[in-house]
């Protein structure tokens, strides 16, 4: 199953949507994604069910403005390159915001939700961007989260600037690694852009779990 978050057209909101055949589906229920994946894999079958049956609208996905699928409310545990890190819930934000002008350079990769120990329920991309003193500035999460039943065990996370590859890398979604922290998310980031400034055009792209194009300081 895939999900989204997105800021709803007929309420302005954000709200949950379920991601079928290129449509976003608005989901009925009120919780947010973070609690639905709470309620566990079989609870997220049956509101993807009753949102096929009766969405609260459709809104074809291209034109969807999407916020981050959750954002934690503790410190995130961040594997950027060698560095572990914990970045703060309130640098979390969506790939559709603003990458700040500041930003000297990215590291792209995977966040994985635990669910119950040594479990992962859920993963979507993830990317750290970072100023030029290495600080970071942006946590970019989503747009789409993918959870554990589309099985996945390896896929090549890959970034390019201005059109040429800069890094890319496997990653193995079975390391323990990914749920140590039942109920916690995890981020690892083995893919660095390199120096970056303002209005390059940053592709990323983690295979079976989308892509996206973003533009350094651009106003979306």
């Amino acid at each position: 199953m895939r999900w989204v978050t997105y800021l709803s057209p007929s309420g302005g909101g954000e709200r949950v949507g379920a991601l079928e055949d290129g449509d976003v589906l608005g989901v009925p229920d009120p919780r947010g994604l973070a609690q639905l994946l709470a309620a566990g894999i079989p609870e997220l079958v049956e509101v993807l069910r009753s949102t096929r049956r009766a969405p609260i609208e459709i809104i074809v996905e291209w034109e969807a403005r999407m916020c981050a699928p959750l954002v934690p409310t503790t410190p995130i545990t961040v594997l950027s390159g060698d560095d572990l890190r914990a970045i703060p819930p309130e640098l979390v934000g969506a790939v559709d915001d603003t990458v700040p002008a500041a930003a000297h350079s990215a590291r792209v990769g995977l966040a994985a939700i635990a669910g119950g120990p040594g479990r992962v329920d859920a993963r979507t991309p993830a990317c750290l961007w970072s100023d030029a003193a290495g600080e970071p500035v942006l946590l970019a999460l989503g747009p789409v989260l993918t959870t554990a039943d589309e099985r996945i065990t390896a896929l090549e996370a890959s970034v390019e600037v201005d059109g040429r590859v800069r890094g890319r890398a496997t990653m193995d979604l079975d390391d323990p690694w990914w749920a140590v922290e039942p109920g916690r998310v995890r981020v690892r980031l083995p893919v660095a852009t390199g120096p970056l400034t303002e209005g390059d055009e940053v592709f990323v792209d983690l295979g079976e779990l989308g892509s996206y194009e973003v533009r350094v300081g651009s106003q979306v």
